[in-house]
């Protein structure tokens, strides 16, 4: 028994066998269907919060357009988005779809993208 214990403890081994192998790529494989789907979704989920807090970034200058000039800016937003007081960067779009942004004159309110299907 002595004998055998050395002879095992003189052997070097060099690199993992093939079940050590599979068992990382499995276990690799496994994380790997784990961990992407919930990122693909977080990048969703954060274009859908950035078009709402562009909203209510529209919706407020919009108020400060209305209290500053006496009237609502347009409802397409072109005469606001154009103003780089309001909006220095230009134009915004919606983040998830690309669309641009309307205004109901009458709320103040930005029309759709609620994106709940996110």
């Amino acid at each position: 028994m002595k004998r055998r214990l050395q002879f095992l403890m003189r052997t070097n081994r060099r690199g993992m066998g093939l079940l050590e192998v599979l068992a990382v790529v499995t276990l690799m494989g496994i994380i790997a269907m784990i961990v992407v789907p919930r990122l693909a979704g977080t990048s969703d989920a954060t274009r859908a919060n950035s078009c709402f807090a562009r909203k209510g970034n529209i919706e407020v200058q919009a108020e400060l357009w209305l209290r500053t000039k006496g009237v609502p800016p347009a409802a397409n937003l072109n005469d606001i988005m154009a103003n780089p007081t309001y909006f220095p960067d230009g134009a915004v779009v919606c983040p998830v779809d690309g669309s641009v942004y309307t205004l109901n004159t009458t709320t103040m309110t930005v029309n759709g993208h609620a994106h709940t299907d996110l």
